[in-house]
């Protein structure tokens, strides 16, 4: 192993540390208004002031603490001490369409002095921020979605010596996307680029290499494939009507793992929630289990066969179009012809135990009888609770539903506008709103803040270890006023098991490898000395073609 360097080592103090404390810094604010409307001291606690000294400190760097541990805020605040002493050097923050408002907002609540230039709208608009913000003197920041930064790239390519703040690092994950393209470009122009992401691996080792292209080129000193073959375990996949072959991850040696963690130390910082923060709610995991109707086994049973019959007429599972909205993330990677049939099979199977509405069937929902009686009755029953599927037409389903039963509910799909977001967002975290539910995709759950949630109820559950994380971190957060928190997977039991067992079993390992790197996320997960992983769509598909198996 190569010696540490100086800064290497003041880092290693410095994570050690539970005494810091951060001097004040004018443009850093005292005070701030909590979501309940209360005006509160601006708190900074000992494992932020480590990561903003980290930050402060390294011009390339990843700050990787879990979700609802104020990555914002030590962003904000690193940037705030390096104006005192440079405070003409702007800020561009790069983040999904959806956080972009928030961080607009974050400024505004934690800074003083600091000109934040929103990036949004049509071309003439995102025209007139640009202009405005290079005209600018004194601390600046512009703030603008990555679909905009790719848009607009021609037309500021040319800028230099800024710095780079890149929000949610996952966006850039894959070398090959246009995306990953440019943020490269702005990185290598920036006099400083720091990654925000709370999931640096989702689900496989491959991202944390594509996001560090962008943070720190050359940090590994190899191309993708020999990254890929020198820390990955593979085998060789053919492609169909071709001779060619591709490698496939299958898994990773444990030494291997702490070869990436030791080059990636000196960049990256992340805190899992149960390590630094006492005072965040306990998270209680349970199942409940569903029965299926027969209706419901019959057509589960056709489905895993390979053909499912839908208003009378043979379907095959390349026809099927209804794909849950981020079903084109699942499929990058690999033969797109063959993962798409094994990912409709699995969304049939998983459509099917949710409700025969989502395959144009009338007929009974258990998992929807479930969820009424879980909101209604016992412990649940006046809390604030999220709704997460993975189908927007599933919560087209819920919503009215709900009604019917007087729960006052909101939802968030990723359809909705700004507004409408902010809306539903701040009527759910009122704590004197009738609103008790916010139905919510993987979408909606994108940079949104509902820690008034006393629960989380899967509908169907996440199949990426990453996203799961990032959905338990929009309750589990600083802000919380629960002791104990719940994650409650609604799980169809048949006569076998069912999509949402392979599902769970899936999603388990994957957490093995993001523990593996990361450290645990979600206390009381348990050890894994193996790490063997697929593709989590041929993992499950593979499951459902043994349930097939074992029914006939």
């Amino acid at each position: 192993m190569e010696p540490l360097t100086a800064t290497h080592t003041k880092l290693l103090e410095i994570r050690e540390r539970k005494d810091l404390k951060l001097r004040p810094t004018k443009h850093l604010k005292t005070t701030f208004t909590g979501f309940d409307g209360v005006e509160k001291p601006l708190s900074v606690r000992y494992y932020q002031v480590q990561g903003i000294l980290h930050l402060v400190l390294m011009k390339r760097f990843l700050l990787g603490d879990d979700t609802g541990l104020g990555k914002t805020l030590e962003a904000i605040a690193a940037l705030c001490y390096i104006w005192e002493k440079d405070p003409d050097r702007k800020v561009i923050v790069l983040t999904t369409k959806s956080a972009a408002p928030q961080w607009v907002k974050e400024f505004g609540k934690f800074t003083t002095g600091v000109k934040v230039i929103a990036c949004q709208g049509d071309k003439k608009q995102r025209t007139a921020a640009r202009a405005m913000f290079e005209k600018a003197t004194g601390p600046t920041v512009i703030v603008m979605g990555y679909r905009s930064a790719v848009q607009d790239f021609t037309s500021m390519q040319g800028w230099k010596d800024f710095i780079l703040v890149a929000d949610e690092a996952t966006a850039f994950k894959t070398p090959t996307t246009q995306v990953h393209q440019v943020i490269r470009h702005f990185s290598g122009a920036a006099e400083r680029t720091w990654g925000l992401t709370a999931t640096l691996i989702k689900n496989h080792l491959m991202e944390g290499y594509g996001i560090y292209q962008v943070i720190v080129p050359g940090l590994f000193g190899m191309n993708k494939n020999q990254f890929m073959l020198y820390y990955c375990l593979c085998r060789m996949q053919s492609i169909p009507r071709s001779n060619r072959q591709i490698p496939v991850i299958t898994g990773y040696l444990p030494e291997r793992i702490q070869e990436f963690k030791a080059v990636i130390d000196p960049y990256y910082i992340g805190r899992a929630k149960h390590t630094v923060a006492s005072d965040l709610p306990a998270l209680i995991m349970q199942e409940i289990e569903v029965d299926l109707t027969d209706q419901q086994e019959e057509k589960y049973a056709e489905a895993l066969a390979g053909l499912l019959e839908v208003g009378g007429s043979k379907v095959k599972d390349g026809d099927f179009t209804e794909v849950p909205e981020d079903s084109e993330r699942q499929i990058q990677a690999g033969n797109a012809l063959k993962e798409v049939t094994k990912l409709t099979a699995i969304i049939y199977c998983q459509q099917i135990i949710n409700s025969p509405e989502l395959i144009g069937i009338p007929g009974e929902s258990p998992k929807l009888e479930a969820l009424i009686d879980f909101l209604s009755e016992g412990a649940f029953e006046d809390e604030k609770v999220i709704v997460f599927s993975r189908f927007k037409k599933m919560i087209d389903i819920i919503m009215p539903r709900l009604a019917k039963e007087k729960i006052k509910a909101v939802r968030i799909t990723g359809d909705e506008s700004t507004a409408q977001r902010d809306a539903a967002m701040t009527s759910f975290q009122n704590p004197n709103s009738d609103v008790r539910v916010a139905c919510l995709t993987t979408a909606g759950s994108e940079a949104i803040n509902l820690q008034a949630a006393k629960a989380i109820v899967c509908f169907d559950t996440p199949w990426s270890a990453g996203e799961f994380l990032q959905l338990v971190g929009r309750m589990i957060r600083i802000g919380s006023t629960h002791d104990t928190c719940s994650v409650v997977h609604l799980v169809a039991k048949g006569k076998k098991k069912t999509v949402d067992h392979r599902v769970l079993e899936v999603l388990g390992k994957k957490m093995s490898l993001v523990e593996a790197v990361l450290g645990k996320r979600i206390k009381g997960t348990g050890e894994s000395s193996i790490i063997s992983v697929e593709n989590d769509i041929s993992d499950l598909f593979q499951s459902l073609k043994q349930d097939a198996r074992e029914r006939t």
